[in-house]
């Protein structure tokens, strides 16, 4: 019976210990399928019934980047049973293209060591969203430099990631690069520009460094990593969706590099040095006395290969000098590897007096620019040792015993000082003044006081009439109250119009001012901008405005017959600020004074400075020069010379775009001007777009040529005036067949006819280049806008298409912000009147 029992108690813990096993797990989450080739996809490393104790230690896996970047713990309970699951996250990224396998390998939890079963993965081409579009067609990198270098030569290296605008979001990390062989500074900051590759707009981020290889024969350079972050969608709409990100790892291109053999044979001085130097020689003093220090500087300075670069040349000097030298400084430009100076001062120290001869010094390099070596030899320079001075010696007192002079062999005497100028003579009183002259007496303290304060007040009053007239001027509430009346007005005529398109029109303007009452910012308010208020009054209105709405855009078109008694009396209820004379006391309002004040109490002299755009173009304030010219492009569209300035001063800005599509405004109306044409090739070249209606003018051919010597509004006149010279052509013809003129009539018609058809013949290809520019509403889009069914923002339901930079059309209307567009091809559609430019209004 005792064998029994044990035996059951054995069991009985077996059997337990196997559950314990059994229940606690560490395994691979997915355990297999499919990673993307240079994409980041997440592994998850989960622990069931147990916790980890460390960091799991994941054996390194050839052709795949684990990191782990998180940890997550669940608990839940199933029929009384507690379960407690831990993930710890990876971030894998698959570096090739076979399959990669996590070998198995054990882990410490607090229930002791799990082993973690092996996991295989195949690896697959990485695509950017769900639309399988190829990593490839949207981001790439490449290196490049050079094919052929010199050994030693310092070149360019430049590292350039091309990544599709629609999908880039952010670089996730640096450049990561091994260069070797090749020896290079550090990355310089990435500069970023965009271009246009079939129509889809890119974004370029360059970086720039430099290095140089020492070994000649073909060098195959490693590939550059940089992973990127890219947009593949957004999860919801609305202001405050976000995008979904995804992370790249982006590899560039192995460049090859032919590293050419220095030509043989090396000039004798040649020690190695490749790039462009210059060597000076400089020593001080040129004339010395015996024992007195001279310094020779010799400076070798220059861009080059300047970690080869050992030392400077020997120099030769007599024996008649004692040499000190120092150790040799050299200095490299901070940033750099190859950008730098080597200086050696020598200390000579004549022992003897005699003229000597001080270089030339010569010192070869190779000038990879040029292909050749090149010596360059300073200078010789004469140095004159003259003999120690002998002591200066004084006069000997009668009866004195005499010095006697210093030993030859003893120290130096202290030379004789120098003769100085006799001092100016001690200032007397100078000669009386003749007369009278009576001055005027000090006024007391309460005098003194009252004469300081006079002036205050009337400050004060300026100062008080100029802040309120001011205040009054840049009331808050002012554009409230001047809707609210121009609301009566409208609401009135509305009442009494029956016009159905006079109706619209004026409901139109009901919806602008509406929208100023209740400062409503967008250009076309929404009724949930209404419905949202709490307060009834504000819900009437949301009411009021989706009735307005129905009616334009509605099958109806008419308004319910109570509206117009609904809108008074919502309007009545509307309650508007009046202005207050408290308002003048805002700092707003006072600060121009009191700055006016302190600039005049700082004396800055400049009350001279001429408020002018070119002015404050020629100062480098180009955003004041863009707001002066662009207000004058608004009251004179057709003012050519702003229009270009008005380009200028956005190119200065790197705003390429729109300095693109001003500068093509200027050019259409005034073609033949060398400045406009020549800034339209700048800014056409900087944007990556010109209009496809102007494209053959920034490049023309002969037609383009002749094309440009008149606008399209002057060839015009050029037609109207070649119909004029037929006209009186066919009128010599009559007087002719009537017998009023002979021959001469006959040779005077078909000269006019025959000038008026070339004109004619001219006149119409030239304005044909011009195509839909001619056009008085002609417009081009200057930057990547959205073409819309209807002008609103509101209704995601509506068809939309991209518009793309450079796009031309015709202007046929206007409502609030939008213009409605009618291209070539009879499309039609509404965009923003800021993502266009007219040419002529």
């Amino acid at each position: 019976m005792r064998i029994v029992r044990q035996t059951l108690l054995l069991c009985v813990a077996l059997l337990a210990v196997a559950l314990t096993a059994w229940s606690q797990t560490v395994h691979w989450e997915p355990p297999s399928g499919t990673l993307s080739f240079n994409q980041s996809n997440e592994l998850q490393l989960v622990y069931d019934g147990c916790e980890p104790s460390d960091d799991p230690a994941v054996p390194a896996v050839p052709g795949l980047a684990l990191q782990a970047v998180g940890r997550s713990s669940n608990m839940s309970i199933v029929n009384g049973r507690i379960s407690q699951t831990v993930i710890v996250s990876f971030r894998a990224r698959a570096t090739q293209r076979s399959t990669v396998t996590i070998p198995a390998f054990s882990v410490n939890t607090n229930k002791g060591r799990a082993q973690v079963a092996p996991a295989t993965y195949e690896v697959g081409e990485a695509t950017v969203g769900q639309g399988s579009v190829s990593l490839d067609s949207v981001a790439s990198s490449r290196l490049d430099m050079p094919k052929e270098v010199w050994t030693g030569q310092v070149f360019d290296v430049h590292y350039n990631l091309n990544v599709a605008r629609r999908y880039f979001h952010s670089p996730g990390s640096n450049v990561e690069w091994n260069p070797a062989p090749l020896a290079v500074e550090e990355w310089s900051k990435p500069e970023v520009a965009e271009t246009s590759t079939a129509g889809e707009p890119r974004i370029i981020i360059t970086y720039k460094t430099r290095g140089f290889l020492k070994t000649p024969g073909d060098v195959t350079l490693n590939s550059a990593n940089q992973l990127v972050n890219l947009t593949t969608g957004s999860p919801s709409f609305g202001f405050f969706s976000r995008p979904n990100l995804e992370q790249y790892a982006i590899t560039s291109t192995r460049p090859t590099v032919r590293v050419l053999p220095l030509p043989s044979p090396a000039p004798g001085s040649f020690t190695g040095a490749v790039g462009q130097f210059k060597l000076e020689s400089k020593v001080v003093p040129s004339s010395a006395t015996v024992g007195e220090p001279i310094t020779w500087t010799l400076t070798l300075s220059g861009t080059g290969n300047w970690p080869d670069i050992s030392g400077l040349p020997s120099r030769d000097v007599s024996r008649d000098f004692r040499v000190v030298q120092p150790q040799a400084r050299r200095s490299i430009k901070e940033g750099t590897l190859f950008d730098g100076s080597l200086a050696e001062d020598v200390v000579l120290i004549p022992t003897q007096p005699g003229t000597y001869t001080l270089g030339p010094i010569n010192w070869t390099y190779f000038d990879a620019a040029k292909g050749e070596y090149q010596t360059v030899t300073t200078d010789k320079v004469t140095v004159s040792v003259s003999a120690a001075p002998a002591p200066a010696t004084t006069p000997t007192p009668a009866g004195a015993t005499p010095t006697p002079p210093a030993s030859s062999t003893g120290a130096p005497s202290r030379p004789t000082p120098a003769a100085t100028a006799p001092a100016a003579p001690q200032a007397i009183p100078v000669d009386p003044i003749n007369g009278t002259k009576q001055a005027l007496l000090p006024w007391n303290n309460r005098t003194f006081a009252i004469a300081l304060l006079v002036p205050v007040p009337c400050i004060l009053l300026c100062w008080a009439l100029l802040a309120l007239r001011r205040a009054r001027r840049r009331d808050p509430n002012l554009p409230q109250r001047e809707a609210q009346e121009r609301l009566r007005l409208i609401v009135a005529e509305i009442r009494s119009t029956s016009d159905r398109q006079r109706s619209h029109a004026l409901i139109q303007k009901w919806q602008h001012d509406t929208a100023t009452l209740w400062k409503i910012p967008s250009a076309v308010p929404v009724s949930s901008q209404f419905a949202e208020s709490a307060e009834s009054a504000l819900g009437a209105w949301g009411e009021l405005w989706i009735q307005a709405e129905r009616a334009l855009y509605g099958t109806s078109g008419t308004l319910p017959p109570d509206w117009a008694d609904r809108a008074s009396r919502a309007l009545d209820e509307k309650a508007v600020p009046r202005f207050s004379a408290l308002q003048l006391f805002r700092p707003s309002n006072l600060l121009p004074f009191a700055a006016a004040v302190l600039f005049c109490l700082a004396a800055i002299p400049a009350l001279h400075a001429a408020d002018s755009a070119r002015y404050a173009y020629d100062r480098g304030d180009f955003s004041a020069a863009e707001t002066a010219w662009r207000k004058e492009v608004a009251v004179h569209p057709a003012d050519w010379v702003s229009r270009y300035n008005l380009g200028l001063a956005l190119a200065q800005q790197n705003r390429w775009g729109e300095a693109s599509a001003q500068t093509f405004a200027a050019f259409v109306q005034h073609p033949r001007d060398p400045s406009v044409q020549w800034n339209l090739a700048v800014t056409v070249e900087h944007a990556g777009f010109a209009p496809a209606d102007l494209g053959g003018f920034v490049n023309p051919s002969p037609f383009h040529s002749m094309a440009r010597l008149c606008s399209p509004a002057e060839w015009q006149r050029v037609l109207v005036g070649a119909a004029a010279l037929a006209a009186l052509g066919l009128v010599c013809f009559l007087l002719v067949g009537y017998g009023h003129l002979g021959r001469i009539g006959t040779i005077a018609g078909s000269g006019l006819l025959g000038i008026s058809l070339i004109v004619a013949i001219l006149g119409s290809v030239s304005i044909g280049l011009y195509q839909e520019a001619r056009d008085a509403g002609a417009a081009v889009v200057w930057k990547p806008s959205i073409l819309r069914s209807v002008p609103t923002e509101a209704d995601t339901t509506q068809k939309t298409s991209p518009l793309a930079p450079g796009s031309m059309a015709v202007i046929d209307k206007t409502f609030l912000g939008w213009s409605r567009l009618v291209f070539s091809n009879g499309q039609t559609g509404w965009v923003r009147q800021e993502d266009i430019v007219p040419l002529w209004k």
